[in-house]
Formats: structure tokens, sequence, C-alpha cells
């Protein structure tokens, strides 16, 4: 409770209310990201799949590092084994995957003849390494149930809905449409 009772001045009562209110707004963002993670990640396979074949996602897999090798060995275990769908595959595979693939290393050898492909809006791909970075960062605080209240949440909201329209304007507009960010931030109960 420390970072809440900081954030209150000491006062245990609006330390519990924002602990409350960090809960709720964590929860929604939880809920947009999912929808941008999920969006991503497919339209990157599909891009690549599309350059290489859907081999491309295997343990022996040429155009990956071998550290992305290991996290690709890693997923196919947890899928089910050889026989395991591609599908299943992509979806045991973390967001820090996906987020490595956009990293200078990949450059020519993942960029460049396929996934700049997965995106219908103009991105450049450096500033989505770093904009996805931070939105990991994010996802990953909320997924260890961490303080987000401090963070420019509405910055937050605007990158998210940014970077899924990039993936594709319906994937944007379903989040902008269906997001409960919007509503906890204006209720601001621990205040």
């Amino acid at each position: 409770m420390a970072p809440y009772l900081s954030a209150c001045d000491g006062d245990w009562e609006r330390a519990v209310e924002l602990y409350d209110w960090n809960t709720k707004v964590s929860s929604a963002f939880f809920e947009s990201i999912h929808y941008l993670e999920v969006g991503l990640r497919n339209a990157m396979n599909q891009a690549v799949s599309a350059a290489f074949g859907a081999a491309w996602l295997s343990p022996a897999s040429p155009v990956l590092t071998d550290r992305s090798r290991k996290a690709v060995s890693i997923a196919l275990a947890h899928a089910g084994g050889a026989a395991a769908p591609h599908g299943k595959i992509v979806a045991e595979l973390p967001f820090g995957f996906w987020w490595s693939l956009l990293a200078d290393e990949y450059n020519r050898q993942l960029w460049q003849p396929a996934l700049r492909h997965a995106f219908e809006a103009p991105v450049r791909r450096r500033k989505l390494h770093t904009e996805l970075d931070d939105l990991r960062r994010l996802r990953n605080r909320i997924a260890h149930h961490e303080p987000i209240h401090t963070r420019d949440l509405e910055a937050d909201l605007a990158r998210v809905i940014d970077l899924a329209s990039r993936v594709g304007a319906a994937l944007g507009m379903h989040i902008a449409a269906t997001s409960r960010i919007p509503e906890v931030l204006a209720s601001k109960e621990y205040q």
C-alpha cells in the first residue's frame, strides 16, 4: 500500500480508494490492450507467413534469432508439441516476442520484406517499437498488479487506439467504441 499511502499523504481511506480506482482502470486498460495485442500478433503473423510461409514460426526458422527461436520452442511446447496448430503457437507467444520482431536486428530480415505490410496505416518501425515497448511495460505493470495511477492514462489510451488503428482502422474503432477507460478516468473515484 506504500505507493498509495504516499500519493494520499498517509490517509488510509483515500489510499484504499485510490487502490480500488487503480484496479478498475487497470482492468479497463487490460481489455483494450488485449484487443491491440491479438490484432497486432495476428497481423504480424499473417504478413510474415505470406512472405516466408508458416514455417517461419518454428524452432528451426532461418529468419529468427536464437532468442526468438527459443521463445517459439517454449510456445510450441505449451501449445501441445509438434502437432500443435499454427494459430495455437501464435497465441502462446508473449507480447514481448511480437514487440521484439520490430527491433533493429530484424529490420532487413523481417520488417522490409514482410512486417511493414502488417499495418494498414503508415508506421515507422523504430517509433512503433518504442511505443509498443511503453504499452508492453504498462501491460506488465497491470498483470503484476502494480500502480498505474501516476501515468498519463489519457495519453496511454490515445496510444492504444492510435497503434490499433495503424494495424487496422476497424480494430482502432472497435477499441475506441468499447473501451471502459474514458468512463473510469472520468469517475476519479479515488479523489
